[in-house]
């Protein structure tokens, strides 16, 4: 059985949604259509902390993340052409 989240709380404490217990799923298909209406920023993200779910806002993936593929991992590999 998975776990139901009837808060779910911004990180720095203040509430994001108060209401009828929602799955995970549930709760990422909200926030998802709340980044769309422009509600949340784009990068937010749900963290399970301590049996709860916190609403981060910031970029979900680190900045390492964003360097350039070498040339080796690219589709074309080494070759020039």
């Amino acid at each position: 059985m998975s776990n139901a989240f009837s808060q779910i709380r911004h990180a720095d404490g203040r509430a994001y949604y108060q209401g009828a217990p929602l799955s995970l799923a549930e709760a990422q298909i909200m926030l998802n259509d709340d980044i769309l209406r422009g509600r949340v920023g784009v990068g937010a993200y749900l963290r399970v902390d301590g049996g709860r779910l916190v609403l981060v806002n910031g970029p979900a993936l680190r900045r390492s993340v964003n360097r350039p593929v070498p040339a080796s991992l690219s589709p074309r590999g080494d070759q020039r052409g």
